[in-house]
């Protein structure tokens, strides 16, 4: 089946199978059992508090009793991580425990590069004149630095293969805000992720469930991001980022029933939310998300021995609204996932 690239015109997609010529064992039973349960069960999920721990789940854990079913890490600091180092990506020692104890692994990257103030790094737009059109200039600094990030995050997600550990793997999120510097151009975004994805694939990487998100929700209209998607068959979750929005049929009408539409054949999950309707409510309304996972509180959970780690209360979602999903037989933690 021939997949189309995404223009201006937003049209219904036709969807294929995950174009990786053979996923790894561990990984194609991931993905057969996220296909399982879409539409008849919900995982909840948790981001690190920045980059490379499991805090999140630790703090809803330590309130409620249950582990969330996913954990999401970040390459955010790849720039300053050193082996040995008090940041070590390469000590892969929190997921493999997340892996082994039943949990499901997921990976993103805000990636920072050189920014325009001397000697520091950023993801945002306005603080960098990296320009992503690069990616189309074969000779350029940018060109080289991408290429030379790109592999350097490949070796790390080599590390996570060579441990059979699957991963759902979002990079280059919330491209059509433009507010990072990868969303700067939709024509060389998309072809950024192909660039990754074949380098990635040239590096043996197939141990990698590929998750697209095209901007937070407050992004209008809602088919601009999509501008950016990369294609078919360079996609296996499509996503929205949702905060702030207190209505789950709303959150069923203006984002999940939109991604639905265009990506049909598509698994579709909340990827990140914050102050959002209860997951019984959004699913009530036809939400039927194949995760969700609030973003970090920072001062909640930064420091496990602090007090703030003691309270119930949360920027994103309070101990009040993760009894709310717990109450739900759809929506599974750690010891309910099975593949």
């Amino acid at each position: 089946m021939k997949s189309r690239i995404i223009c201006a015109v937003i049209a219904l997609f036709v969807c294929v199978a995950h174009a990786t010529a053979a996923l790894s064992p561990e990984a194609q039973a991931l993905l057969d059992y996220l296909k399982s349960i879409n539409g008849k069960k919900m995982l909840s999920g948790t981001m690190a508090n920045v980059d490379w721990n499991i805090n999140e789940a630790l703090w809803v854990h330590q309130h409620t009793g249950r582990w969330p079913a996913l954990n999401c890490f970040d390459y955010i600091h790849h720039m300053r991580s050193k082996p040995g180092g008090e940041l070590d990506y390469t000590n892969t020692q929190v997921v493999e425990d997340w892996h082994a104890a039943g949990g499901i692994v997921s990976i993103m990257w805000h990636w920072n590069v050189p920014a325009r103030e001397s000697g520091r790094y950023a993801f945002y737009s306005k603080d960098t004149d990296f320009d992503v059109r690069k990616i189309f200039e074969e000779d350029s600094p940018e060109y080289a630095l991408m290429l030379k990030d790109i592999d350097l995050i490949a070796s790390y997600l080599k590390l996570l293969k060579d441990k059979h550990i699957p991963v759902i793997w979002r990079p280059l999120h919330e491209a059509g805000g433009k507010w990072f510097w990868w969303g700067g151009d939709a024509d060389a975004c998309r072809r950024l992720w192909h660039v990754m994805y074949q380098r990635f694939a040239e590096a043996g990487l197939d141990n990698l469930i590929w998750a697209f998100t095209p901007a937070a929700a407050w992004q209008q209209p809602l088919t601009d991001g999509m501008r950016w998607y990369p294609g078919d068959e360079y996609v296996d979750i499509v996503g929205y980022d949702i905060y702030n929005v207190a209505s789950g049929q709303a959150c069923h009408d203006e984002q999940y029933q939109f991604l639905r539409q265009q990506c049909p054949d598509k698994l579709v999950a909340l990827t990140e939310c914050g102050n959002v309707a209860t997951m019984s409510s959004q699913w009530e309304a036809g939400a039927k998300w194949l995760f969700f996972m609030p973003w970090y509180d920072y001062r909640r959970t930064r420091d496990l021995s602090s007090e703030a780690f003691s309270a119930t209360e949360h920027q994103h979602g309070p101990v009040s609204w993760w009894q709310d999903a717990w109450a739900q037989d759809y929506v599974l933690s750690r010891d309910q996932v099975s593949y």
